[in-house]
C-alpha cells in the first residue's frame, strides 16, 4: 500500500488510536478509512510504527491483520526505522514476535546502520536478543 500523509483529522486519530492501544476506537477508524493503514505523519511514522512502543500491543495486532506494511521504514526524523527496530530498542518481545510472524525484516538497518538486534543488544534487552537470533538462525 502507499504512503499517506497526514493530512486530515481521521489519519491522526489512526495513529493516536495506535499509540495509545485503543483497539476499538482503531477498528472503527479502519473500517470507515482502510485506505489510511499506511500513513504516516511529519516524522515518517505510520499507525503500525507507533503501537511497536507499546507493550503487547493489542493495535499491531490489528493493523497487521488489515494489511499494513511490517517493513515501512521512518522518515529520516526517525532515523528510518522499522516497527522491528522500535519494538526492540524498547524491548517488546511480544510485539516483536508478531512482527515476525507477519514477515517483518530483521535484516533491515535504520540511518544509522543498526539491526533490530544491534538496537535490542544496546538496550540488553534479552529476550529480545534471543528472538531476533532465532529468527536469523544463530
Amino acid at each position: 500500500m502507499p504512503f499517506n500523509k497526514i493530512n486530515n483529522n481521521n489519519n491522526l486519530k489512526i495513529s493516536k488510536a495506535a499509540l495509545w492501544d485503543n483497539y476499538e476506537l482503531l477498528e472503527d477508524l479502519l473500517s470507515e478509512e482502510a485506505h489510511l493503514i499506511n500513513c504516516v505523519d511529519s516524522w515518517g511514522r505510520t499507525p503500525l510504527h507507533a503501537s511497536a512502543i507499546t507493550a503487547d500491543s493489542q493495535c499491531m495486532r490489528i493493523l497487521i491483520n488489515a494489511g499494513a506494511d511490517v517493513n515501512i521504514q521512518c522518515g529520516p526524523r526517525g532515523d528510518n526505522k522499522t516497527a522491528l527496530h522500535l519494538s526492540a530498542e524498547h524491548g517488546h518481545a511480544s510485539n516483536m514476535k508478531e512482527l515476525l510472524n507477519a514477515g517483518a525484516s530483521f535484516t533491515v538497518k535504520d540511518i544509522n546502520g543498526l539491526t533490530p538486534l544491534d538496537l535490542a543488544d544496546r538496550g540488553k534487552h534479552e529476550e529480545c536478543i534471543t528472538i531476533l537470533r532465532e529468527a536469523a538462525g544463530k
